[in-house]
C-alpha cells in the first residue's frame, strides 16, 4: 500500500516528529511512504532521506502564496500513485482535499489534526482562513484524526464534521526515550550541574502555543524559594529568542541554561529531574510523553489530553497559571531524588503500556486498510465534482493558490 505523507515542512517540532516515529513503526513490507513537503527544508529531510523514503517538495518559500504550488501538488501525486494521502496540519490537509479532483478514484485522503482550538482569533490571520475553509472540506475527507479528545471536540463545535473522525494519540519510542545513568552524567557535566542541583527543564521550540513567558515566570518564584533548582531549556529558538535571554539576565541569571535546538533530546532528559510542559494550545505534547518515557516525573499544563496522558504519574495544572506551576516545581523539589525516580518509574510504566509508537501505528494502519478496502469495493467517488466547481472554480487546478 502507497502512503504519502504531506506536511508544511521537516524542521523539528512536535507533528515532523511523529511523522518521523510513524515512518520508523509502521511495517515497510505493508506500506510504502514518500513524503511531501510544502517547504523545502528541516533539519529532518536527511534522517527521512536515510531511511530510504522519498521526500518531495512543492519548494515554496516560508509565507509565499503561489498559485502555482497545487498544480505541483496534484503532479506528485499523480506520479508517486498514492493509495493513502495522508496530511499533516490545517494547510496541508486542506490543499490535499483541493487536489483530490484529479486523482485517482480509489485515493483516499485522512487529515491528521495536531492542535487544540480553544481561540481561533489568536491564530495568524491566514490560517484562520485556512481553519475556516477546512469546514467546508472535512466531511469530504475518508476521515479526521485528532491526536486529543479536546481538539477533537473543538474542531467538531467549528463544523469539521466527519463521519469517521477519530482519536489517535501521540505514541513514545520507549527504547530511544529511557533512564539512561550514562547520558545523564555526560549531559549534566556538559551544562556544569551537580548532584545537589534539581534540573527543571522544558524542551519545545519558541511558539506562543508553548507558553515560555509562563514556564518563566514560575521558575523566578521557585527559584527565590529554593538555590537547589535550575533550569534548562531546549528547543529551536531557545537561545536565540529576546524573551529567553531577558529571562536569562534577569532573576535567573547564572541557573537558567539556555541550549537552543538539540539532536540528543534523550541524552537532554536523561540529565533533568523534573520536566515541564507549559503548553497553551497543543493537543498532545511530544514531549510529556518522551519525559514520562525516560522515566521523569512532569508537571504539565491542562492543554488537550495531557491529563490523560499523565495521568496519575505526575502533576497537572491549568494553563497559564504561574503561581500554580512554581508550587508544583517546588514540591517536586522537596520530594527528594528517591520519591521523584518512584515517581518516574509509573509515568514509564504509563507509557510503556498505553502510548507505545506500535500502538499508535497500528491504529493508522488499521484505519489505511479500513479506507483502501471500502473505496477499492465501492469504487465511489465521495468528493463530488459539484463540490469541487464550488471550491475551485474552475477544472483546473492553477486558480488556488497554496500558502506554506
Amino acid at each position: 500500500m502507497r502512503v504519502a505523507h504531506f506536511i508544511t515542512t521537516l524542521a523539528i517540532g512536535g507533528a515532523e516528529q511523529m511523522l518521523v516515529k510513524l515512518l520508523r513503526a509502521m511495517d515497510r513490507s505493508e506500506f510504502e511512504p514518500t513524503v511531501v513537503t510544502l517547504v523545502n527544508d528541516g533539519a529532518l529531510i536527511e534522517l527521512v532521506r536515510d531511511m530510504g523514503i522519498e521526500v518531495l517538495s512543492l519548494d515554496l518559500r516560508r509565507g509565499e502564496v503561489s498559485p502555482r504550488a497545487l498544480r505541483r501538488l496534484v503532479t506528485i501525486l499523480r506520479e508517486a500513485r498514492p493509495d493513502i494521502v495522508q496530511s499533516w496540519m490545517y494547510h496541508s490537509n486542506v490543499a490535499a482535499s483541493l487536489a483530490r479532483p484529479w486523482l485517482p478514484r480509489r485515493t483516499g485522503i485522512v487529515w491528521n489534526i495536531r492542535q487544540s482550538l480553544y481561540d481561533i482569533s489568536k491564530e495568524r490571520f491566514l490560517t484562520q482562513a485556512v481553519i475556516r475553509s477546512g469546514r467546508v472540506l472535512a466531511p469530504h475527507a475518508d476521515a479526521l484524526v485528532n491526536n486529543s479528545r479536546v481538539s477533537s471536540a473543538q474542531h467538531a463545535r467549528i463544523g469539521y464534521l466527519n463521519r469517521r473522525s477519530l482519536v489517535i494519540h501521540n505514541g513514545f519510542e520507549v527504547e530511544s526515550f529511557r533512564p539512561d545513568p550514562a547520558a545523564r552524567a555526560r549531559f549534566r557535566a556538559e551544562v556544569g550541574l551537580t548532584d545537589g542541583d534539581v534540573a527543571v527543564g522544558i524542551v519545545a521550540r519558541v511558539h506562543p502555543s508553548k507558553d515560555h513567558t509562563n514556564f518563566f515566570r514560575a521558575a523566578e518564584i521557585a527559584a527565590a524559594q529554593d538555590r537547589r533548582l535550575v533550569f534548562v531549556c531546549a528547543g529551536l529558538g531557545t537561545d536565540t529568542h529576546e524573551r529567553c535571554r531577558t529571562a536569562a539576565r534577569g532573576i535567573l541569571k547564572g541557573r537558567l541554561h539556555l541550549l537552543g535546538e538539540r539532536p540528543d533530546v534523550p541524552r537532554v532528559m536523561a540529565g533533568l529531574d523534573v520536566l515541564v510542559s507549559s503548553s497553551a494550545t497543543e493537543g498532545c505534547p511530544n514531549a510529556v510523553g518522551e519525559a514520562m518515557a525516560c522515566g521523569l516525573p512532569v508537571i504539565g499544563t491542562d492543554s488537550g489530553d495531557t491529563a490523560d496522558v499523565i495521568g496519575d504519574a505526575g502533576r497537572v495544572i491549568p494553563c497559564g497559571d504561574a503561581p500554580r506551576l512554581a508550587a508544583e516545581i517546588l514540591a517536586m523539589c522537596a520530594m527528594g531524588s528517591t520519591a521523584r525516580m518512584l515517581v518516574g518509574e509509573g509515568a514509564r510504566e504509563r507509557i510503556r503500556r498505553n502510548f507505545s509508537i506500535e500502538s499508535t501505528a497500528s491504529r493508522y494502519a488499521n484505519l489505511y486498510r479500513e479506507i483502501v478496502g471500502e473505496r477499492r469495493d465501492s469504487g465511489r467517488r465521495v468528493f463530488s465534482s459539484s463540490l469541487s466547481r464550488t471550491v475551485l472554480g474552475g477544472a483546473a487546478p492553477t486558480p488556488v493558490a497554496l500558502n506554506a
